[in-house]
């Protein structure tokens, strides 16, 4: 299993010191992410920055952009990290994509599969100088020339989705290179809804669990003392508050019986008194989504917790003040441990 880490800076200064910090301490992959900040700009710094350490975004919202501008942004980040840059896309939901971005909104599987074929048909026309000509039903690129075209490079890009619902699991598992599940998540869940989903898909493309990566940031309520452990508590139960307010997790909370929970915390987050959330969500359903240890047993934790198929996690909220030295003998055990 590989252990990364997940960048939720608005400062692209301060993403590439993160980024050199993360690399210093022996992770294997920095995750930028849309949280005030143009992703691609993120990932570039932390390219500039670092020399080693792998680079993926998690995720650039794919249907607020459209293949060709990916493809571009995607391409010069491969070449500037040499080879190092995994491009993580997400559909987002549709009131951000009509509200936020302004863009049209249907069926998201449906487009982010296509988003995918065009995306490999561009790349393919830069590296061998063929004639573009993909036509779908949602994007079309049939107009390509040498001017336009960037440096070439040979660097390999890998395509990962960010899936929560079975089809859009199953659409990532049929064309993508890697899917990026969601740290809302529980054991049940992924046995009764996402792995059967991964199956159904990888079914369809011909392919097995051995051609996939499967990457899951993990709720880690990780500290020294119990004082430490108690705070990072009350941060996963306000994040499951958040996430579980919105009906469309509610299928997460009934994989484990818990479907009565969702008004509670739907009342909870209009109410905007977060501080709460302990007192609102139950301590036993904070166990199903989340592991509780000093950050010495994350690894053994994490294995146990998301089972053999999955090959990458995160800290959700990433690590608290571990030393360098420290982080990078838990990051080796990560990679060690069965």
């Amino acid at each position: 299993m590989r252990i990364d880490t997940t960048l939720v800076e608005k400062d692209l200064l301060v993403s590439g010191e993160r980024a050199v910090a993360a690399e210093a301490a022996g992770l294997d992959r920095v995750w930028c992410t849309e949280t005030g900040i143009d992703v691609f700009l993120q990932a570039y710094e932390i390219a500039r920055e670092t020399d080693g350490i792998e680079i993926g975004t998690a995720i650039a919202v794919a249907l607020a952009r459209n293949p060709m501008t990916v493809a571009y942004s995607a391409w010069s980040i491969a070449d500037a990290s040499g080879g190092r840059f995994t491009l993580g896309l997400g559909s987002q939901v549709k009131a951000h994509i009509e509200r936020r971005f302004s863009m049209p909104w249907g069926r998201p599987a449906n487009q982010m599969r296509e988003f995918v074929l065009a995306l490999r048909a561009i790349w393919e026309s830069w590296r061998t100088g063929e004639r573009l000509s993909f036509v779908g039903e949602h994007y079309s690129h049939t107009l390509m020339n040498e001017f336009w075209a960037p440096k070439p490079h040979t660097h390999d890009i890998p395509i990962h989705l960010a899936a929560v619902g079975p089809k859009m699991v199953e659409t990532a598992a049929e064309v993508a290179d890697g899917i990026i599940l969601h740290a809302f998540t529980n054991k049940e869940y992924l046995e009764t809804v996402t792995f059967p989903a991964i199956e159904r898909g990888l079914a369809s493309s011909e392919r097995t669990i051995d051609d996939l990566e499967i990457s899951i940031p993990l709720f880690m309520i990780m500290g020294d003392t119990a004082e430490e452990r108690t705070a990072r508590r009350e941060q996963v139960a306000m994040q499951i508050a958040f996430y579980g307010s919105t009906p469309s997790y509610l299928p997460v909370l009934e994989a484990i019986g818990r479907a009565d929970l969702q008004p509670d915390l739907a009342a909870l987050s209009k109410s905007r008194e977060t501080h709460r959330a302990l007192e609102v969500v139950p301590a036993d359903v904070i166990d199903q989504f989340a592991i509780q240890g000093r950050p010495e047993d994350m690894p053994a934790l994490a294995k146990a917790h998301l089972g053999d198929r999955v090959t990458r996690t995160s800290s959700y909220f990433g690590w608290p003040a571990v030393d360098p030295d420290r982080l990078h003998t838990i990051a080796a055990d990560f990679r060690s441990e069965r």
